[in-house]
């Protein structure tokens, strides 16, 4: 039997489009949204997050400052209790899809194993 993985990766798209996980995620988003100012805060925290990981992962000496300024952006941050709860909904969200990852990726791990058996 042939199966098209690429149709039934699109008809799991759909289905994580009506999933709890990601409904609460896309309400909770609207809502920073729509306040002016928790969008500039969670906008400016969440663009330092990403430059800062970019600068991690292409090896970029990362600056005392750079570090200090996430974290006081973090500290006010962690007083928004609508970005807190994004956060916490973007959570939920990366762990559904590290254990969906896990099964997709079960038949690799039956063939090569695990790398710490070696």
């Amino acid at each position: 039997m042939d199966v098209n993985l690429y149709d039934m990766t699109h008809d799991f798209e759909r289905v994580l489009r009506r999933s709890n996980e990601f409904k609460s995620l896309k309400g909770i988003y609207k809502e920073v949204n729509a306040d002016p100012k928790t969008k500039q805060l969670f906008n400016k925290f969440h663009n330092l997050q990403i430059e800062l990981q970019n600068k991690q992962m292409t090896g970029q000496k990362i600056m005392r400052d750079e570090v200090e300024e996430v974290q006081k952006i973090g500290e006010v941050v962690q007083k928004n209790e609508k970005i807190v709860r994004l956060i916490e909904a973007e959570q939920r969200m990366n762990m559904l899809i590290m254990e969906l990852n896990k099964i997709i990726t079960k038949p690799l791990q039956e063939i090569y194993g695990n790398f710490e058996e070696r």
